[in-house]
């Protein structure tokens, strides 16, 4: 399953607008008990409870971390400390990119015609260069639906 896919049907089961994207609301939706601590961000599943550790500090930061770490917890699965290099950051940067497409879903972005950079940043409360990042994803999987229908719609 495409990441896209996955974050879809989180945003299709229990996000309605930008206010249904914190940390608690998504914890409580998926079971997930959250360690704040001092120290690290981790995802980890102990006797089948899904655990997401987040250091504590900024907002915003502890957020994109949740989303982080919540992308491994619907990806992956895997204990990273003894996985190859290459895997593991192949395993990161699925996590951003899940972590982004969570905290901008596309769904939303649509909903509400947000086509500048600036209404997604306001709109979803995240830096510019977030949004921008954001953008260019969506662009990008247009071109890529266009190519592979051929134009067609």
């Amino acid at each position: 399953m495409r990441i896209e896919d996955t974050v879809n049907e989180i945003v299709e089961c229990c996000i309605t607008d930008s206010l249904d994207l914190n940390i608690p609301h998504l914890s409580y939706m998926f079971s997930v008990h959250i360690l704040y601590n001092h120290t690290s961000d981790f995802y980890f599943n102990k006797r089948g409870i899904d655990i997401i550790a987040i250091k504590m500090g900024d907002p915003f930061d502890m957020w994109q971390s949740f989303c982080h770490e919540a992308g491994h917890m619907f990806l992956h699965r895997t204990d990273q400390r003894g996985m190859p290099e290459a895997f593991n950051m192949k395993q990161e940067a699925q996590a951003s990119k899940f972590a982004l497409l969570l905290m901008m879903p596309e769904k939303l972005i649509m909903q509400h015609r947000l086509y500048e950079a600036q209404e997604i940043a306001n709109y979803f409360n995240v830096p510019i260069d977030l949004a921008l990042n954001r953008i260019e994803m969506l662009i990008e999987h247009n071109r890529l639906q266009n190519v592979t229908y051929g134009g067609m719609r």
